[in-house]
């Protein structure tokens, strides 16, 4: 059994994650107690599938897409109202996107020795660093939920700018 654990963002704004990693499944929360969501997934490297749901019964996001040991490529919500998310492992790096050209965000994340990592989802501006740390999992799925969080982060987020709602007359 694994764990793949991390900050995403930092100390004030950034999400935790911490899940649990068997050979067929992923559970664990993103986020905290009262604004995070649940991990609920399984996985077949063998035959190459990941699917379940992130969140709970009424407000969550599904998961459906293809995985291997060097390549992760998934749906993150429905048709059309979700979000692609691509990765590739290559050596110690895992990089990829997530969304559309215009409004996704780049992964580009290192792996020291297979237990650290350390990286940027997003840019160098408007992204967030991470710092985690992976123990007996495949580093294609840390990398996902890396990936992951910053993306219910940056979902929770998107409509929380600022903006008073008031006229003057």
């Amino acid at each position: 059994m694994g764990t793949v654990r991390a900050r995403v963002g930092g100390a004030i704004g950034g999400y935790d994650v911490q899940a649990t990693v068997t050979p067929t499944t992923i559970a664990g929360r993103i986020g905290g107690v009262f604004s995070g969501m649940d991990i609920n997934l399984t996985y077949n490297l063998a035959a190459g599938s990941i699917e379940g749901r992130i969140g709970g019964l009424f407000w969550g996001q599904d998961v459906s897409g293809q995985i291997s040991s060097s390549h992760l490529s998934v749906r993150i919500g429905g048709t059309l109202a979700g979000n692609d998310l691509t990765l590739s492992a290559t050596g110690n790096n895992i990089t990829g996107r997530c969304g559309g050209d215009v409004f996704g965000f780049d992964i580009d994340l290192e792996f020291d020795r297979g237990v650290r990592a350390t990286g940027r989802l997003g840019g160098p501006v408007l992204g967030m660093s991470i710092d985690g740390f992976v123990e007996d999992a495949p580093t294609v799925i840390a990398g996902f939920l890396f990936a992951l969080t910053y993306y219910i982060y940056k979902l929770n987020h998107r409509n929380h700018g600022s903006s008073s709602g008031s006229s003057s007359r």
